[in-house]
């Protein structure tokens, strides 16, 4: 692992640049699926047991590659002092998932794998860095689609001014700097001299962004100018990434966050996450619109902060990708909690997907039904479909703005109508920024 906070990990590293390989045993020449772990931006690694791909490899016939990057502040610090030879700042770690996919592009041959048909995937701050890879300039060409689990556009940082509750991405830089007492002379040497113990400390210390429902550590990447010329919705507006595109969300993204935000069912918890989360102006509104009186409170904020973080700008990227440039987009819900074991509280949470995805029920301590086992399959099988083909399973439909995407359930069902219309409304009363 990348050096980083969390406890329970094997010994990190900044000697942590490495990928994993799954190649199936068939002969010919196999479609590519590149797995971004998630983490916020600050924690993860791809050697964690619930991304061992050795299932999907074998069952979809495919290559399946995972990768490290470097987080936090070792990964996204921005500075004029810290500038690399093109003339970019701040997105180490997302440099080091370029290079990742031009190793891809320039050796996957020799373990099986076609480098003209690549899909690269990932969920939460994985998900938001496949978002920011279709709008940044040097990924054009190194993917021919991608997957977007439980993401969004939004967590990125300009450089020089703040963008809502985000900070410059200098401004994180400064206080930074401040903090390990790199102020003068040479500052890029400095700050490259402190051991990652003392980084981390000062990352400790960065204030948390509320980014509409969740607290994020403000180490994001950044529109430089080089590597990400714009904001990732933009871009994608503009006709960047334009490859086939699957995005989607869990329904209950945000189950994971509340009870640390103090929201565990007394009354007028729903009102306080509002106020917490930047939403108290629009407070009666949300209050008619997620009913806590009828529904609790705790199943409001949940419905609340999943739309905001993670299903409404999922349907909005797929409008995006659906109404520019050629290639198509597949919006889908999973609905699915696993059947037992200790999450089954938090209904179906945030990475529920990558439990599926990758078919590991142990990783979180539940037990698979026979259900699960087939809707487990079923996912490998769109995944797979999309990564070989272009385009899942038959029965998920290309998505148009208000049309049709898959439910995935036991059985998977379609629909047409998202998170029951909420999110226009959210966008009306401004609570969707892009």
């Amino acid at each position: 692992p990348c050096p980083q906070a969390k406890a329970n990990i094997p010994p990190s590293s900044e000697d942590c640049l490495r990928l994993n390989v799954w190649a199936p045993t068939t002969a010919g020449s196999h479609a590519v699926l590149v797995w971004i772990h998630g983490g916020g931006y600050v924690e993860g690694h791809s050697g964690e047991g619930w991304y061992d791909a050795t299932q999907l490899a074998q069952r979809e016939d495919l290559v399946v590659v995972s990768f490290n990057y470097r987080l936090g502040l070792l990964g996204f610090l921005a500075l004029p002092q810290l500038t690399a030879p093109d003339g970019g700042t701040g997105n180490w770690g997302l440099r080091d998932q370029l290079a990742a996919l031009d190793w891809v592009r320039r050796n996957i041959a020799a373990f099986g794998g076609d480098p003209q048909r690549v899909m690269i995937a990932g969920e939460s701050a994985g998900a938001v860095s496949v978002t920011t890879l279709l709008a940044a300039t040097p990924a054009q060409g190194l993917f021919q689609r991608a997957a977007i689990q439980s993401g969004t556009y939004r967590p990125v940082l300009e450089k020089e001014q703040p963008v809502g509750a985000f900070p410059s991405a200098y401004l994180v830089g400064l206080q930074t700097a401040l903090r390990l007492g790199c102020t003068d002379g040479d500052i890029a040497a400095c700050l490259r001299a402190k051991p990652p113990a003392q980084v981390l400390g000062a990352q400790a210390q960065l204030a948390p962004v509320m980014e509409v429902g969740l607290a994020l550590t403000p180490t994001l990447p950044v529109v430089d100018g080089v590597v990400l010329k714009g904001r990732p919705l933009a871009q994608v507006l503009a006709g960047h990434g334009d490859v086939p595109v699957l995005v989607g969300a869990n329904d209950d993204e945000a189950s994971f966050v509340l009870a640390s935000m103090g929201v565990v069912g007394n009354p007028g918890d729903f009102g306080r996450y509002v106020d917490a989360i930047g939403a108290g102006a629009k407070k009666a509104e949300l209050t008619a619109l997620y009913q806590p009186s009828a529904v609790g409170e705790v199943a409001a904020a949940d419905a609340l902060g999943t739309d905001l973080s993670f299903a409404c700008p999922a349907q909005r990227l797929a409008t995006a990708s659906a109404l520019v440039g050629t290639a198509p987009a597949y919006l889908y819900r999973f609905a699915r909690a696993v059947p037992n074991g200790p999450l089954v509280s938090l209904g179906v949470a945030h990475g529920t997907d990558i439990v599926y995805l990758f078919g590991h029920f142990d990783a979180v301590g539940s037990v698979p039904t026979p259900l699960d086992l087939t809707l487990s399959q079923q996912l490998q099988s769109a995944w797979g479909a999309m990564a070989r083909t272009g385009a899942p399973i038959p029965a998920w439909l290309r998505f148009s703005p208000g049309g049709t995407f898959i439910t995935w359930n036991t059985p998977a069902t379609t629909e047409t109508t998202w998170r029951a219309g909420r999110c226009a409304s959210l966008e009306a009363w401004g609570l969707l920024p892009p």
